[in-house]
């Protein structure tokens, strides 16, 4: 029955003040990596007594954000100052003004600390190549479609060097690898764009479990129209933003999770779905009874070996404290349906 309702961190979680106070002062010297292994080691404390299955890179400590950590390491981009994301966030847009290529690996450093660890329950969440797109101005490459595909040239040559590292500790085993696509609907005349990108990143790679997350979209049906051709096993999406806060498992009730008959009506090569069941963007703890209600509907719709749990993103917004507390609750809420369904 393990193998039903997997829990999984999702992304980026709140740093602890000790290194988010200095993070960009002290980036990339000794002192950067001491701290940062060192809220690696906690978070990761922190999710497992959460109760998680899957603990992700241990909330992204490494990272200050999902663009700017991996624009700051390719040659052929020009930063020219901060722009604002959401929750009144900042982050340095890049501009492309030559041919793209990989000053320094994105994530090697934060692999090679983890595997250190013994750490096997990972997840390793890579911005994917449409949001590097889209995120970019560009004043070097024909169009959009040439400049995602260039990004996506990067990211398969990223994505094998991880492997790699990770098979030098696990042979054998499946290394499980999250594109973050947010901008993947913003553009619904692109989705093709979107596909022939994320099918070029992961071109080539064997014995990886792959999947896209998003957590934003006008319209998921987009992204279901296409998903069968994009080579993945399963998408991460946010649904608790889109919810009602009320109990119940009728479709009333539960609005936000509605177009999952939509997926499953289309889900002919059976990717499973990263459920979001915890909204990111509020501190209201989900009760546990709200959250198995999202589940509980969601298991009328489609069968459990395809659900897995998850927050809608990363929690880095909230506080440490009430991130564990949505964890937590989701964690119980499924522990109790598992109990239920064997």
């Amino acid at each position: 029955m393990g193998k039903y309702l997997i829990s999984q961190e999702i992304g980026s979680f709140r740093k602890p003040k000790y290194l988010s106070t200095v993070f960009h002062k002290i980036y990339g010297t000794e002192e950067y990596y001491r701290l940062s292994e060192k809220a690696t080691d906690e978070t990761i404390e922190l999710l497992s007594h959460a109760g998680l299955d899957n603990i992700g890179v241990g909330g992204e400590m490494f990272r200050w954000e999902m663009y700017e950590h991996q624009a700051n390491r390719i040659d052929g981009i020009k930063f020219y100052g901060p722009v604002r994301s959401f929750d009144n966030r900042y982050y340095k847009k890049g501009s492309i003004v030559d041919d793209l290529s990989i000053k320094e690996s994105f994530h090697s450093d934060e692999l090679e600390y983890l595997l250190s660890r013994d750490y096997d329950n990972i997840k390793i969440p890579v911005t994917g190549p449409y949001t590097m797109m889209d995120w970019s101005f560009n004043e070097h490459y024909r169009d959009r479609y040439e400049t995602a595909m260039a990004f996506a040239s990067l990211l398969n040559g990223e994505i094998k060097t991880l492997k790699r590292l990770w098979d030098s500790k696990y042979p054998g085993r499946k290394l499980e690898i999250q594109l973050d696509e947010p901008a993947t609907t913003t553009h619904p005349d692109e989705m093709d764009m979107v596909v022939d990108s994320l099918n070029k990143s992961v071109e080539g790679i064997d014995n990886c479990e792959f999947t896209i997350h998003v957590c934003y979209s006008t319209d998921y049906r987009l992204l279901y129209d296409v998903m069968n051709d994009i080579k993945i096993d399963g998408l991460n999406l946010e649904f608790a933003n889109r919810d009602k806060l009320e109990p119940g498992t009728s479709d009333s009730a539960r609005p936000g999770y509605e177009d999952l008959k939509y997926f499953q009506q289309l889900n002919t090569r059976k990717k499973f779905i990263g459920l979001g069941v915890t909204d990111v963007h509020i501190d209201y703890i989900e009760p546990v009874q709200l959250i198995k209600d999202r589940i509980n509907y969601t298991l009328n719709i489609m069968p459990p070996d395809l659900v897995r749990v998850n927050p809608d993103c990363g929690l880095r917004t909230r506080s440490i404290e009430i991130g564990y507390e949505k964890l937590k609750n989701m964690d119980i809420a499924r522990k109790e349906i598992l109990k239920e369904i064997k």
